[in-house]
């Protein structure tokens, strides 16, 4: 992960770019699409932090493709159950 990775919004230096813009992302959709269309640009720390935000226990010993991997099937399970009505 290079400089132009991070950003340092808010005196929050070190917080990489993509994470952020998961964490912002307004729905499950956009979230799967930052996952798929960035994922090179996911460290192990970064990844970790998204299973934590998400309340995800990644397995141990499973790799970076298998953790995004199961990071983008809990998404896909999620969208289906979300609607855009009102409760």
């Amino acid at each position: 992960m290079n400089e132009e990775d991070l950003t340092k919004r808010n005196d929050e230096p070190g917080i990489p770019r993509v994470l952020e813009d998961f964490l912002d992302a307004p729905t499950v959709e956009a979230k799967r699409k930052i996952l798929e269309e960035r994922s090179d640009e996911i460290d192990d720390r970064t990844l970790l932090n998204i299973e934590l935000s998400l309340d995800i226990v990644g397995k141990d010993g499973a790799t970076k493709d298998d953790r995004i991997g199961y990071v983008m099937y809990y998404l896909r399970t999620r969208g289906r159950f979300e609607t855009t009505r009102l409760r």
